[in-house]
């Protein structure tokens, strides 16, 4: 359990948790070597986020490890379609990820 300090900010949601995941990732690999993950899934955005760079991208880029961004509520992206919103979930793709690997999960 953390305790967090900085308010949520919506798009700014890695700058609030990534050093709490990193954490935990790191302690991870110390402790337990053979429970490393090979991807992780991560409550917010990856690349599906307005600057491109959600939570998903910060945390691959820092741990090495590829992420993948879920999130519950979709952002207001150029480009995407208005159809999208009807999905409560949504995987997107993120760090060392291709786009081929892009899936949704459909509620």
């Amino acid at each position: 359990m953390v305790t967090l300090t900085a308010p949520y900010v919506s798009g700014f949601l890695a700058f609030r948790e990534t050093p709490f995941l990193l954490e935990a990732l790191q302690r991870l690999e110390t402790s337990q070597t053979t429970l490393v993950p090979q991807v992780v899934f991560v409550d917010g955005n990856g690349l599906f986020h307005y600057r491109e760079f959600g939570v998903a991208c910060h945390l691959g880029v820092l741990s090495g490890i590829p992420c993948v961004g879920v999130a519950k509520n979709l952002l207001q992206v150029q480009g995407a379609s208005p159809k999208l919103r009807c999905f409560e979930l949504m995987c997107n793709v993120s760090f060392l990820l291709l786009i081929r690997t892009k899936i949704y999960i459909f509620c």
